[in-house]
């Protein structure tokens, strides 16, 4: 379902990635290192994050025309698939079987890796376009907005990097100003909000290791090590704030992990 509004998506975001690095490399020769790298950074990441909010919005109006039907899951086959390099790697992919109202029974695929806590036989969940019924989709997260997380993820991170050479440039042009010194009680709750930091992010290590499903805990984990890192931020913005590189790269280690970690948390259900 809606295949080739994604592929149209991953099209326009793999051009991006192309003519990210030509446009920054370009000005780059002009403005100088910095400016280049920023420009890149951002063509691509924007790019990325545009066509994440466009399949999001395409995705959720055809999900609002479809009905829901109970399948049953049949089986898993094994689709090997070869990179630009010749390696190969191998995912087992669900074969859900459905009868939808006009008495027909159907079989849909899901993606590979989905579905892979079910066992042969169990009930899935499945959405149909009632105009055409054999146009049906497994009814999980993997498979209904697996392609705005990607998208997402890989718009996130350049548009971080992007925002951080930004910042760097402007620290750069405002010059180097004298640190204001911070008063005792600004100082007190700095400390504070550090110390609940640091206890929010050592958190993050031990709830890693705590549970017996391990991707859940993972993401969970992950997810409280993000909201550390996020907190030692907030801490370092307190006037008078730190300078805008080191607490930047907070918000990219803290992004990075909350970002894993939920998907793995929802991957995982």
């Amino acid at each position: 379902m809606d295949e080739q509004l994604v592929n149209r998506a991953l099209l326009i975001f793999f051009g991006a990635c192309v003519l990210g690095p030509l446009s920054g490399a370009l000005l780059g020769w002009k403005k100088g290192f910095e400016s280049g790298i920023a420009l890149g950074c951002l063509v691509i990441g924007l790019t990325g994050l545009a066509m994440a909010g466009w399949v999001a919005l395409q995705r959720q109006a055809s999900i609002a025309g479809t009905e829901v039907v109970q399948g049953r899951l049949v089986e898993f086959v094994e689709e090997t698939h070869k990179d630009a390099k010749g390696q190969r790697t191998t995912t087992i992919a669900p074969i859900v079987e459905y009868t939808a109202p006009d008495g027909q029974q159907r079989r849909v695929k899901g993606l590979g890796g989905s579905q892979r806590h079910a066992e042969v036989g169990e009930a899935v969940e499945l959405r149909y376009r009632p105009a055409d019924p054999s146009q049906a989709v497994v009814a999980d997260f993997q498979n209904l907005w697996g392609a705005v997380l990607g998208l997402g993820i890989f718009g996130l991170f350049p548009t971080l990097f992007g925002l951080f050479f930004v910042g760097a440039l402007r620290d750069a042009r405002r010059g180097r100003l004298s640190r204001e010194e911070a008063t005792p009680a600004q100082q007190h709750r700095r400390t504070r909000l550090t110390v609940i930091a640091n206890v929010v992010f050592l958190g993050g290590f031990v709830i890693t290791f705590v549970g017996d499903d391990v991707a859940r805990s993972l993401g969970a984990g992950f997810m409280t090590i993000g909201a550390g890192a996020l907190l030692h931020f907030v801490a370092q913005s307190l006037p008078p704030a730190a300078a805008f590189q080191p607490r930047f790269i907070l918000v990219i280690v803290g992004l990075g992990f909350g970002v894993f970690g939920a998907s793995a948390w929802v991957l995982a259900g």
